[in-house]
């Protein structure tokens, strides 16, 4: 069975931190290395500032909804309507931008950490893969749900689209930490980044 074929939802049981394959300390790794290493860190932090700011348009919305069964007629809002324009705008750049940072991880950073790696590092790389292609199927789950609630706005496409972006927020913040923390001597080492 491949990826692609399982729901977001079973995907994301795929980033449990218990599972992860950790990366073998490089010897010779300095302070100098860690540091460098830790620049993808920042990049990241940059991502999840974004996502916050989506958090943020999804609390607004949830406030403006009113009372349960109300969101429906406040959907029609205009007050609601900007919130979920805004949040289809910061979500969908959030999405373009965190596909190209996979892109370039992909294509730039780890072949090059595969190449001169270890064996364990090749196992982290290809566990951060994976993770990638969970990640962009919840991109792909939340550009759908963004879609329906702009072609027909109520209540239950809301709650499965703010579901969707939960499950992407915490598999963005966890997938982070993994490959920060265990790339974070190799990127150094091997200037990678």
């Amino acid at each position: 069975m491949t990826r692609r074929n399982k729901t977001a939802a079973t995907q994301t049981a795929d980033l449990k931190e218990a599972e992860r394959p950790r990366a073998p300390a490089i010897p010779g790794a300095t302070e100098r290395h860690r540091r460098q290493g830790r620049h993808l860190a920042a990049i990241h932090r940059m991502h999840l500032s974004d996502v916050a700011e989506i958090r943020n348009i999804i609390k607004r919305i949830d406030k403006d909804s009113g009372a349960p069964g109300q969101l429906d007629d406040k959907m029609k809002s205009l007050a609601m309507t900007r919130n979920l324009r805004s949040f289809g705008t910061l979500c969908g750049g959030e999405c373009n931008r965190l596909l190209f940072h996979h892109d370039a991880e992909e294509q730039q950073v780890f072949p090059i950490l595969e190449l001169l790696g270890s064996d364990g590092l090749r196992a982290v790389v290809q566990k951060l893969r994976d993770e990638h292609e969970v990640i962009h199927a919840l991109l792909r789950d939340l550009a759908s749900g963004a879609k329906r609630v702009r072609s027909a706005p109520n209540a239950a496409a809301y709650a499965a689209l703010r579901a969707t972006f939960t499950s992407l927020e915490g598999a963005l913040k966890s997938h982070f930490h993994y490959e920060e923390t265990e790339l974070e001597e190799a990127l150094g080492v091997h200037d990678a980044l």
